[in-house]
């Protein structure tokens, strides 16, 4: 009965902790304008991002595809979520997602529209384009494309997310912590269950 006990509570404790929503990266802010974070997570890596102002090959050193992290499509897009749960959100730092003129270079306080480029060829890159509005449920990420060469500056409310891969290794995510303290748990229940059958036969 103990061990069943023991079963239903790793179990359960594995489920609370699957339930709970990955962290927040950690915002890098400058005179309180959001200029970048750390510890964005995008397919499972992590990566540093930062915010700049300027063209597409005079932030990425290049405007072509093999400048930027994210190749494909999906994987931009993918980015370009990461910003908006991880992010643009309000917190003690900031209220990054009500204010979107609170992102370096941007100015607008209806729309800060951050690009992630993806490809490049012809003068012409192909971006994801991540737009957070003051309204949350309004926020949204699509695909479009840009003049290499144009620059963001004259845009108040355009910017370019450069994202790099963190130092630092990505932290697991809620449901491998949930898998690996279950395991535990039945580890350790197994180990009571043998030890108390042990028991038994001797007596």
């Amino acid at each position: 009965m103990k061990m069943i006990q023991s079963l239903s509570a790793a179990a359960a404790l594995a489920c609370a902790i699957a339930a709970v929503p990955a962290t927040a990266a950690t915002p890098i802010v400058s005179s309180g304008k959001l200029m970048g974070a750390t510890g964005v997570t995008v397919g499972g890596a992590s990566y540093d991002v930062a915010f700049l102002d300027g063209t597409c090959s005079g932030v990425f050193g290049g405007c072509t595809t093999g400048n930027f992290s994210f190749t494909t499509l999906s994987s931009a897009l993918a980015a370009g979520n990461a910003l908006l749960s991880q992010v643009f959100i309000n917190g003690k730092a900031g209220a990054f997602d009500t204010h979107p003129a609170l992102t370096a270079g941007c100015t607008s306080a209806v729309a800060c529209n951050v690009l992630i480029p993806f490809a490049a060829s012809n003068g012409v890159a192909l971006v994801t384009d991540t737009v957070n509005m003051p309204t949350a449920s309004l926020d949204f990420t699509f695909a479009s494309l840009i003049g290499s060469k144009t620059s963001t500056a004259s845009l108040a409310s355009f910017v370019y997310a450069k994202f790099t891969p963190s130092v630092t290794t990505a932290v697991p995510e809620p449901a491998t912590w949930a898998m690996m303290l279950a395991g535990f748990g039945l580890m350790g229940a197994a180990l009571r269950y043998r030890k108390r059958s042990t028991k038994l036969t001797l007596a």
